[in-house]
């Protein structure tokens, strides 16, 4: 037998629901052997209720009651305990550990409130799971919820957007829907899932206000931050209809956030993990976003936990409910979401499933966010519409590849969501934080590939830029050297004497202009007649001295058959530049022309007859474009593969990160460097080419003034080197 003081010790926890087994026990015994003990229990708990009913009088507005007891409810208390003393009244049995109002907080009711309109109002009593349980009084507080309108619909309840009353604020309301509301299992689930978001605290996890039960109708709901309707899964639609529109540049920015998106998501699982959770329905749609970056996890109904993780000894006894008894279906409904669902989910093989199954879910989320669709959406389709042959298929199928649902999708980004959807646990990572890291150093590594894509590019424009001032400058050259006034006194010049003249002083202009322009390598002024082509003045650098410039005599001077490059320039207008590539056998490039023929740059321009204004012959100037590309190679040489290459797909140029590749000249693209085939295809169309997926290559094309030829630029990242 107790004694009295320790006896109402137990009473007194008894009614604070701290007792524990041993205590709960020991004070059951004495509670049958003692009926003093017992009156004393009944006598407790009838001066709780009445604390009870005088706050709620208070909150309700009662001016008569101020601090303490008034003498009214002194009188009616003092009655009570005498007539619960001489045994007058009839007091309720009470079980040890269980007080009345504790006892009216577990009736089910199925009947709703009634509504009044699209603004009504429910009162609230608040009961804190795990709250404290000191020596001294509990806290017990009211709070006022408006609701406003409904979010949305679960298999287990509804959520609404409620305002907050005493502090003035919009939070988001969950309770129990109807048809749920009968069964014993979804209040424990429902207790339990908001026990378990309260107890994780994580800026990325929703935060979890208060939870109680509708004082009128005794139903549970707890209150939490309201974060908007947006959540992940818009964000994807939205991003991948920006691709499917060609919005390039806004997908790229929309992947980057995304996968951070993804990361802070990853931060909040691998938190949970170390508490012991593990959520098991992740999915877009339980991924809130606010309007200001912040990434809230939602809805851990369906969380498991782990038997040696740390919350679950927080559970109160009505939420602790066994995972199996967790699994069981209610109206239908499985744990986890089919889309998204790992093969041992799929399968019920509830021993097995751990922290890789919400690594799968995570890579279900990456799989999403670079195909825009779920990883099993394919498993409904056709036939499959029972829901027994959808998990059978997810149990027994390999896991889908994102590149079976898209194109273009990051092999890197591609290879880690395969491995965290390996079908295989023990395949997959092993921790979140791994999955984490790897998606972390994607990121990274894009951000390094852009920047040095952003100098290949700068590279390939700026060669481009230096080929085109090359060409301008040329042109401008011909086009002066065709005004000089020797030009048109030696078409006039009757007399040899004058011939010589002339021709003296028109080689010295040219010898100067290539001693000038040291890319220059001939200038000639040639007379075209009869299908002929003579040189009249012709000056050029000797082959193995470049310094060495010297007038052709004029018993070595030319004369030859006009090829279709002549024919078309001395049909051009005065003044009218041609600029074009030509072989060494002075012949455009054409398909038929590969060997050892070197292409070179050539600028021509007509020349008329002022008497007779009709066309007499041309000035040509032969650029050593081979001096050009070499200069322009030596300063890109160190940082990137450079690849040179006529319209017609000739190789002119190749630098292989530092070294000129001699036998490259005159090969076919494709042949020689197969990597660029999809830039040089590119470039049959377009000035640029743009390597959106991978960031390795870059194509630039700058076409001839007047010309059908032109010269292409092909680029590739020193990331690469050691690539065939």
């Amino acid at each position: 037998m107790l004694n009295d003081r320790k006896a109402s010790e137990l009473v007194t926890k008894s009614m604070r629901r701290a007792l524990t087994d041993e205590e709960t026990g020991l004070l059951a015994q004495n509670l049958t052997d003692s009926k003093e003990l017992e009156a004393f229990a009944k006598i407790s708990h009838k001066i709780q209720i009445s604390a009870v009913e005088i706050a709620s009088l208070v909150e309700q507005g009662d001016r008569t009651l101020g601090p303490g007891l008034s003498d009214e409810a002194k009188d009616r208390l003092r009655g009570l305990i005498q007539a619960a003393q001489s045994g007058e009244i009839d007091l309720p049995e009470l079980e040890p550990g269980q007080t009345q109002a504790q006892e009216n907080s577990l009736k089910r009711t199925t009947q709703l409130p009634a509504a009044g309109g699209p603004f009504w109002s429910r009162r609230m009593v608040a009961e804190q799971p795990g709250a404290y349980q000191g020596e001294g009084d509990a806290r017990v507080g009211e709070s006022r919820y408006t609701l406003i309108r409904p979010l949305g619909k679960g298999g287990l309840g509804n959520v609404w957007l409620a305002r907050d009353e005493r502090l003035k604020r919009n939070v988001a309301i969950k309770e129990l829907n109807a048809e749920t509301l009968a069964s014993e299992v979804s209040w424990q689930r429902f207790r339990r899932e908001a026990e378990i978001t309260g107890l994780l605290e994580h800026p990325s996890i929703v935060p979890l206000y208060q939870y109680g039960l509708d004082k009128n109708t005794g139903e549970p709901f707890y209150a939490m931050r309201f974060v908007g309707k947006r959540t992940l899964a818009d964000a994807i639609i939205e991003h991948h209809e920006k691709i499917r529109a060609g919005e390039l540049d806004d997908a790229h920015l929309g992947l980057h956030r995304l996968l951070n998106i993804f990361l802070d998501i990853c931060q909040a699982i691998a938190y949970a993990h170390s508490r012991g959770v593990m959520h098991r329905d992740l999915k877009p749609e339980n991924v809130a976003l606010d309007n200001f970056g912040q990434v809230i996890v939602l809805d851990w109904g369906l969380a498991k936990l782990s038997e040696d993780g740390e919350l679950i000894h927080h559970l109160s006894r009505e939420s602790n409910l066994a995972d199996k008894a967790l699994a069981q279906t209610v109206d239908g409904e499985v744990v986890g979401t089919p889309l998204y669902m790992a093969p041992e989910q799929a399968s019920g093989d509830l021993d097995h499933i751990d922290e890789r199954t919400d690594v799968y879910g995570l890579g279900g989320i990456l799989f999403s966010i670079l195909t825009g669709c779920a990883p099993h959406e394919s498993s409904g389709e056709g036939a499959r519409t029972n829901l027994k042959e959808v998990l059978k298929v997810i149990a027994e199928s390999r896991s889908p590849e994102p590149s079976d649902y898209a194109e273009n999708v990051p092999r890197q980004l591609e290879s880690i969501c395969i491995k965290s959807m390996a079908f295989k646990s023990h395949l997959r990572y092993e921790r979140v934080s791994q999955l984490s890291d790897a998606v972390e150093l994607w990121l990274a590594g894009q951000s390094e590939k852009k920047s040095r894509y952003e100098d290949l590019r700068m590279a390939g424009r700026e060669l481009r830029a230096d080929l085109q001032s090359t060409i301008r400058d040329l042109e401008t050259n011909a086009r002066f050297m065709s005004r000089l006034p020797p030009i048109q006194e030696l078409i006039t010049a009757e007399v040899e004497q004058d011939v010589a003249v002339w021709r003296e002083r028109l080689t010295t202009i040219y010898t100067g202009l290539l001693t000038a322009k040291s890319d220059y390598q001939t200038i000639s002024y040639c007379r075209i007649e009869a299908g002929l082509c003579t040189e009249i003045v012709r000056v050029e650098r000797h082959s193995t001295d470049h310094s060495n410039i010297r007038p052709v005599p004029r018993s070595r001077l030319r004369q030859i058959k006009t090829n279709s490059f002549l024919e078309t320039v001395i049909q051009q207008k005065p003044e009218e530049v041609l600029t074009s590539l030509v072989c060494d056998n002075d012949s455009e490039p054409e398909e038929n022309c590969f060997g050892d023929e070197a292409v070179h740059l050539v600028a021509a321009v007509p020349v008329y007859d002022q008497n007779t204004e009709e066309p007499y012959g041309v000035v040509l100037i032969d650029c050593d474009i081979d001096r050009v590309m070499r200069r322009q190679v030596s300063q890109h040489a160190t940082t990137c593969e450079i690849v040179i290459a006529c319209d017609i797909h000739q190789v002119m140029m190749r630098s292989h990160f530092g070294h000129v590749v001699e036998d490259s000249i005159s090969k076919r693209v494709e042949e020689e460097t197969p990597h660029f085939c999809q830039a040089v295809s590119a470039l049959e169309h377009h000035l640029e080419f743009i390597d959106e997926t991978n960031a390795e290559i870059y194509g630039a094309r700058l076409w001839l003034t007047t010309s059908r030829h032109g010269v292409m630029y092909l680029l590739r990242s020193e990331r690469n080197k050691n690539r065939a």
